[in-house]
Formats: C-alpha cells, sequence, structure tokens
C-alpha cells in the first residue's frame, strides 16, 4: 500500500516513528501495537481495521450490495446463484473481520434451505446466524427471530416460537427504538397466535405493528407485516380490511422485485376468497399463484397453495382432481416437520373420502389429523376437524364416539382466548 502510494517508510512512518521502525513492521519484525496500526492507516487514507484485515475502503456495504442482489435473485427462482453468492459473502466478510455481514449471509443462507422447504437445514441456518446475532443490528436480529420462530411453529411448537418472539420483543422495547425491528417481530406473533387460537392476542399484535407500519422504513418488512395482519383481519371476520392489506403487501413486494412474497399474497388471497365461497375465483387465484411460486423455486409455496387448491376442488365436487393434488405433495410433506401442513393434508384426504361415501377411511384420517392438532396446540383448526369427524361417526351410527369428537372440539375452542369471532 505504501509502494502503490509512492511513499517511502520515512514519509509513512514521520512524524510519530522512523523509518527502521516501520522497516521492521513491514518486515514482519516488530508486531505494532494499536496505536501504530492507526498511525499507519490514517496516513493510508484508510481506517485502522481496513489496514489490520486487508480490507478494501467500502468492503462493508460492496459486500451487503451483493447479498441483497443475490436475495432477489433467490426470490425469482436462482436458488443455486443466489447460494454460490451467499456462500462467497459469508467467507469474505469472515475474512475482513465484518460479523454482521457475515450474520446477514448466514441468514440468507438461511433462506435458501427454507425456499427449498428443508425445515431442518434452514432451522440450522438460522441458528448459525444467530451465534453472530449480538454484533448484528436490531433490525437484522429480529428477522432472525422471525425466522426461527417460524421454523419453531412449523415443527408444532407453537408456544415455544411465541415465547421466543416475545422475549425478543421485550428486549427489543427496553433499548433504543427501532420500528423495523419491532414491526418483525409483531408480525412473528400473528400466525402462531392464530394457530392456537389466541386470535385477541393476534390483534393485539397485529394493531400494535400498525403504529410500528408508521415510522418503518424496510418495504420488505412493511409488505411481510401486511401479509401477515390479512390473516388476523379474515379470521375475526374483517374481510374488507383483509383484502386491503394483501393488495398493499402485493404492491410493495411487487415495487422491490420479490416475486416469492409477491406469489404468496396471490396464495394468501385464493385462501381467503375460498373461505368466502368465491370458489371459482379462488381457483383461478390459487393456480396463478401455484405456477408463479414453483417459478420462483419455492417449495413451501408450492405445497401451500396446492393444498388450498385440493379444498377448492373439493368443494367444486372434482373429488379425483383433489384426492390427485393432495396426494401428490404426501411425499414432499414426509420428510419434512411441517405438522400444519400434514394435518391439513390429512384432514383433506379425510373430507374428500367422506364425500366419496368411505366413512371408515374418513374417520381414520380425521383422527389422525385431530390427533396432530391437538398434540401441537394447533386449537383453531382442531375444533374445525373435531366437527367434521363428529359428523362422519356420527353418520356411522357411532354416536358416543361421535359426541366425545364433539366434547374434544369444544374443548379445543375453550381453551382459547378467541371468544365469538372465531
Amino acid at each position: 500500500m505504501r509502494r502503490a502510494r509512492g511513499l517511502t517508510q520515512r514519509e509513512l512512518a514521520e512524524p510519530r516513528y522512523d523509518r527502521g521502525f516501520l522497516a521492521k513492521v513491514e518486515s514482519g519484525r516488530r508486531l505494532p501495537s494499536d496505536d501504530v496500526v492507526s498511525h499507519l492507516a490514517r496516513r493510508l487514507g484508510l481506517t485502522a481495521d481496513e489496514l489490520r484485515f486487508d480490507r478494501p475502503p467500502g468492503a462493508a456495504e460492496e459486500l451487503t450490495d451483493a447479498l441483497e442482489t443475490a436475495y432477489r435473485e433467490l426470490q425469482q427462482g436462482g436458488l443455486e446463484a443466489a447460494e454460490s453468492e451467499f456462500t462467497r459473502v459469508e467467507h469474505r466478510a469472515a475474512e475482513y473481520r465484518l460479523p454482521e455481514v457475515q450474520c446477514h449471509a448466514r441468514f440468507y443462507l438461511g433462506e435458501v434451505q427454507w425456499q427449498r422447504y428443508d425445515i431442518t437445514l434452514a432451522d440450522k441456518g438460522f441458528a448459525y446466524a444467530m451465534e453472530l446475532a449480538d454484533t448484528a443490528s436490531p433490525r437484522l436480529r429480529a428477522m432472525i427471530v422471525n425466522r426461527v420462530a417460524a421454523c419453531r411453529a412449523l415443527s408444532g411448537d407453537l408456544g415455544a416460537a411465541v415465547a421466543l418472539v416475545e422475549a425478543a420483543l421485550g428486549e427489543l422495547r427496553a433499548g433504543a427504538s427501532d420500528p423495523d425491528a419491532e414491526l418483525a417481530l409483531l408480525t412473528a406473533l400473528i400466525h402462531p397466535l392464530i394457530e392456537m387460537g389466541a386470535l385477541r392476542r393476534a390483534r393485539r399484535a397485529a394493531e400494535e405493528g400498525r403504529r410500528a407500519l408508521a415510522s418503518a422504513h424496510r418495504k420488505d418488512i412493511s409488505a411481510r407485516y401486511h401479509r401477515q395482519a390479512a390473516q388476523l383481519w379474515q379470521a375475526i371476520g374483517l374481510v374488507d380490511r383483509a383484502e386491503k392489506d394483501l393488495a398493499r403487501a402485493l404492491r410493495l413486494f411487487t415495487s422491490i422485485g420479490y416475486d416469492r412474497d409477491a406469489a404468496r399474497c396471490r396464495w394468501a388471497r385464493g385462501f381467503l376468497w375460498r373461505r368466502l365461497g368465491k370458489l371459482d375465483d379462488a381457483h383461478a387465484e390459487l393456480l396463478l399463484a401455484r405456477d408463479l411460486l414453483a417459478k420462483a423455486g419455492s417449495q413451501e409455496g408450492v405445497l401451500g397453495a396446492t393444498i388450498e387448491l385440493a379444498d377448492v376442488r373439493r368443494r367444486q365436487g372434482a373429488l379425483d382432481e383433489a384426492a390427485e393434488l393432495a396426494e401428490g405433495i404426501r411425499p414432499l410433506l414426509d420428510r419434512s416437520p411441517d405438522i400444519e401442513a400434514r394435518a391439513e393434508v390429512l384432514r383433506l384426504l379425510g373430507l374428500i373420502a367422506r364425500a366419496r361415501g368411505d366413512l371408515s377411511t374418513a374417520t381414520t384420517l380425521l383422527e389422525e389429523a385431530a390427533t396432530a392438532q391437538e398434540n401441537s396446540e394447533l386449537l383453531g383448526a382442531l375444533v374445525a376437524t373435531s366437527l367434521h369427524l363428529g359428523d362422519t361417526l356420527r353418520d356411522r351410527g357411532l354416536i358416543e364416539k361421535a359426541s366425545e369428537a364433539y366434547r374434544r372440539g369444544v374443548r379445543a375452542a375453550a381453551m382459547s382466548d378467541s371468544g365469538p369471532a372465531d
């Protein structure tokens, strides 16, 4: 660096040090103190860490930009190229001693596995990023917690997911204000609380998120809040509000080139229309969502959209097509810890069997779904499954067993704090 700048050893060393001392430093015969490194860095037009770690000026900004570019590529289906770039940046950040950039790269490597629907590897990836979370910004820490909680929830431990996010939220609020971080954490609370039947708590998180939204800066975090809040509004019957939030989320994701997340908004809109009985509209939207998610390489998204699409076809009377769609995704579920999706598919297949008149098979599948939901505290889903199971048992003339199934659903409803809005 000295030679590149046309400096002699004396010119670089003075006025604080002499040429002989610098010669020993350059040859490795003398280790420089922090004061020496700071002096030499100033003379070379660098920061001390840039000199100490052979870090080019602006390396942190350059690597962060590379991460964001690769993440957009990931969102558009370029999984392998994005993964390669995330790995390169992670190694370079470690070499340059940039722990926050390294943490961010690890987080995005976890996102690659999430997109592949390998929840076990994604969980490990996010835990690997968490090792460096103390060096990261509040926003990045919140994003990591958001994803770790999602992995816990998909694995059937909703209580642990909520506890993790609430602890992180308390810690954040005890320090300096960061609206983006707070919004990311509040967003992470909504889905598991809904699935636990805790709609009042979910609504409180959504309303607090709306207040944080006014000061948030990141479009992706704001868009994810809108998409998640829409699920809550739909669950409590505020359909217009749900549709508006989904439209906002779709616009924001599209504006930043997040194709995968934009397609997930369409999946969510298809889900909403299915619940409203607008089956033809739901069918068209879910077909589009599934195709877009497949193009983006999102296995998790394709799975969710396919489940909803199969249920729409069941309701439309296309039982063979519905069964084919549901059976087609079971191999993907068999290698995943996603209890919620597995239980949904079991319930769906049970309802298809019931519609075909195969009440024995329907009972087996619905009982298996109910047990999985009960063990995982999926109380809202358990209420509906228990009702279907009770009706099936009653049709078979098994009145006592039907009564017990109904009581199971009543217990699940009583354990939630959702109230009459459910």
